[in-house]
């Protein structure tokens, strides 16, 4: 059995580990190996040469397992397990193959001195072939970490004097002073790198030096508050990616929404036009008709009348060729008398029967249009609520004239002045006051109920215009406004538009589009849009009201600030 056992070891052992096979592959000229063994022989190598006959091959060969060689080799190692005698110490009889019991995995020499392979994690023998060995030490002498087979040439050399051995260490050449060839142990704060003892005592006196594992614990805690914080970076930033990426979606949707409406919206007044056009058409037809008619009737009843003349005519004319008086006077009795002649000089055909029919087509077309216009500015209005803010007003501002209600979202005119002190911000002697928000960015919207009041202001204003003295109300002097003044609203550009309206509105919304630099107006009832105003906005702005003043308490109302109620 010993015998049996010795052969089948030889032969299912490879040549590379001397073990028995784990994981068999063969090459194309009959060898086998372990593929560890075999592919770290070719790594050390750098040529791909068979380690038994030497055949090359010009580039790597692909290897695959050989099943039926790794079925034998696991079957013998049970079998030669079995094999062990539990009276012998330490396996089968000493001197046999079997002997020490080894367990799969493990060389001869790691077997007989306890040695085992490198698992993940642990430091491997940098001078093994093939399947390494776990290393015992690392030799600082000759930087490298070895196994109990390899360790032997560095506990002495011919001097004499024993390597400087330590436990294992990762990358140990990366680890050692290259001047005193001793292990990086302390870190210098000054210099911000790992030295050795010798180095901090000669070179590195006057400086920080501490522990690498204080320095690694330090580091270590930094690196997780800055881990944490980019986790955090990462995180909103991933947020804020997917909010543009919704937004982007969003875009796309409102896009191919827009544009349905468009065409919708344009279908119908291609729709209005059309039968407007169609109604003219049919207008034009029915009095071409009618006209047609009448003037037939005319032109009959004017060649009946024509043919009894030309009749009577004829036979006058005969009458007339008559020479016999008493025939003659005979014949004449005996004619009938002339009816009345028909007045026909007042009659006449009226040829201009258009006058005035397309004017008033494309007229009511235009009123249709403008009812189309009206729902069109009612669907903006509603999408504008969506922006509303809430508006208060500053007493900080105000005018010592203008009296705010507790909840700042009133404002009226007194006659006495209050008592309040002048500040920088306060409006003087103008009649305004501001709101408290800045406004910087994005789209806001707010209302303002008017009432019936006969003169206001209300607008938006630069936060760095004029108010003291005299105040220019045009965007040049940074004041974007509409008033009600002598009973005209206008809006106060450069020069003074008169909006013409059917009626003075109630309430005012007032949008803002800060990046698309808009400030436009709009009665809320109505829903129609009165005016905007377009320019470019740097720095921030604030909503402006002013009552105005009493006018003999024609306008003593004062102005609301009311809540957004979506139309």
């Amino acid at each position: 059995l010993t015998s049996l056992l010795s052969f089948l070891s030889f032969s299912l052992s490879c040549s590379i580990c001397l073990e028995v096979f784990v994981e068999p592959v063969s090459t194309s000229c009959g060898h086998s190996f372990c593929k560890a063994c075999l592919q770290g022989y070719w790594d050390h190598s750098k040529k791909f040469l068979c380690p038994m006959c030497k055949k090359s091959y010009s580039r790597r060969p692909e290897l695959s397992i050989n099943r039926v060689l790794a079925e034998i080799a696991a079957q013998f190692q049970g079998l030669e397990v079995g094999a062990v005698s539990p009276n012998t110490k330490g396996g089968a009889v000493a001197g046999s193959p079997v002997a020490g019991h080894r367990v799969h995995g493990e060389s001869p020499a790691a077997a007989a001195e306890g040695g085992e392979f490198a698992r993940a994690g642990e430091v491997p023998c940098d001078a093994c072939i093939g399947r390494k060995m776990k290393a015992l030490k690392s030799c600082l002498n000759c930087p490298g970490s070895f196994c109990e087979a390899h360790l032997r040439h560095h506990k002495k050399v011919k001097s004499l004097t024993f390597h400087r051995l330590v436990e294992p260490v990762h990358h140990l050449e990366e680890k050692i002073c290259k001047k005193h060839e001793r292990l990086l142990e302390v870190y210098c704060r000054n210099d911000h790198g790992c030295v050795c003892i010798s180095c901090a005592e000669a070179t590195h006196k006057t400086h920080e030096i501490v522990s690498v594992d204080r320095e690694w614990k330090k580091k270590m805690n930094y690196l997780g508050k800055r881990r944490s914080e980019l986790k955090y970076m990462i995180k909103e930033r991933t947020k804020k990616l997917e909010e543009i990426k919704h937004s982007i979606r969003v875009i796309k949707s409102s896009a191919q929404k827009e544009l349905e409406e468009s065409w919708q919206v344009y279908a119908e007044l291609q729709c209005l036009v059309e039968q407007s056009q169609a109604e003219l058409v049919d207008l034009i037809a029915m009095r071409q008709r009618e006209a047609e008619r009448h003037a037939q009737e005319l032109a009959r009843g004017l060649e009946s009348d024509l043919s009894h003349l030309r009749k009577r005519n004829e036979e006058l004319e005969a009458l007339a060729q008559n020479q016999d008086k008493v025939i003659f006077l005979q014949r004449l009795s005996a004619l009938a008398l002339l009816p009345e002649p028909i007045d026909w000089s007042g009659v006449s055909v009226n040829t201009d029967l258009y006058l005035g029919t397309i004017q008033s087509s494309v007229s009511a077309l235009v009123d249709k249009i403008q009812e189309e216009i009206k729902r069109l500015y009612g669907k903006e209005l509603r999408k504008l609520q969506n922006y509303a803010s809430e508006v208060f007003l500053d007493p900080g501002t105000a005018q010592r004239n203008l009296v705010l209600s507790d909840d700042g979202r009133q404002v009226m005119y007194e006659e006495r002045k209050h008592n309040q002190p002048e500040g920088p911000d306060r409006f003087n002697p103008a009649l305004f006051v501001l709101a408290c928000e800045c406004l910087s960015s994005g789209r806001h919207y707010w209302e303002v109920d008017v009432g019936r009041k006969t003169a206001w202001t209300v607008g938006v204003v630069r936060a760095s215009a004029r108010r003291k003295g005299e105040i220019k109300l045009s965007p040049n002097g940074g004041y974007w406004c509409l008033w009600l003044k002598s009973g005209e609203v206008k809006a106060l550009a450069s020069t003074r538009l008169a909006l013409q309206l059917a009626s003075h509105p109630q309430k005012i919304g007032i949008f803002l589009d800060y990046e698309g630099g808009q400030v436009s107006f709009y009665d809320v009832k109505t829903h129609a849009h009165l005016f905007t105003f377009e320019d470019t906005f740097n720095e921030s702005l604030y909503p402006i009201f002013s009552p105005c003043l009493n006018q003999e308490g024609k306008n003593a109302a004062p102005l609301i600030i009311s809540a957004v109620k979506h139309s």
